[in-house]
């Protein structure tokens, strides 16, 4: 009975012992996701793009401004800055419960949508000249991030006046 009892207490902490360093390897992956932020930013959300390039894309954090990146760890292909002057548009689909991050730049738009968190979604960006896409990219991995952040750098889209507008987004 004595014997029983400490076998099961063993069984016990071992079992919390790996339950703990199981949690902490995964703390440790989060924590060690590529991402282009630089040290005083917090990161919010982005991905590795899928595609022959291994591009990473960024939302960055850092006071009022919210910062989008695109590119690799030695070499930034953009750098967009939002604030509350100019603001990224945040936009959630009542239908799919996707939420879309959006800016315009010159001619081209920019969409990184992050599906409703369930198993295999895969958040993608897509960018459009006018009407028309010209690159569409899925992520790697799911990259779900922070998608309700708030900041006076994210303006919020309305439902119904992107749907009526013909899902135009980012809107002009």
């Amino acid at each position: 009975m004595f014997c029983q009892k400490i076998k099961d207490n063993f069984l016990f902490i071992l079992n919390y012992v790996a339950l703990l360093i199981s949690l902490c390897v995964a703390a440790q992956a989060t924590a060690d996701e590529a991402n282009l932020c630089i040290r005083e930013e917090t990161y919010i959300g982005g991905c590795h793009l899928a595609e022959k390039k291994s591009r990473l894309l960024s939302f960055c954090t850092q006071g009022r401004n919210v910062i989008y990146r695109i590119g690799s760890e030695k070499k930034l292909e953009m750098e967009y800055v939002f604030s509350k002057e100019k603001p990224l548009t945040r936009w959630v689909d009542k239908a799919t419960y996707t939420t879309y991050f959006g800016f315009r730049s010159g001619r081209y738009g920019y969409s990184f949508g992050v599906p409703q968190q369930t198993f295999g979604a895969r958040a993608f960006l897509e960018v459009t000249l006018g009407n028309q896409t010209v690159m569409s990219r899925r992520c790697t991995q799911n990259s779900f991030g922070k998608d309700d952040l708030e900041s006076e750098a994210i303006r919020e889209a309305d439902d119904a006046k992107i749907r009526i507008s013909g899902f135009i987004f980012p809107p002009d």
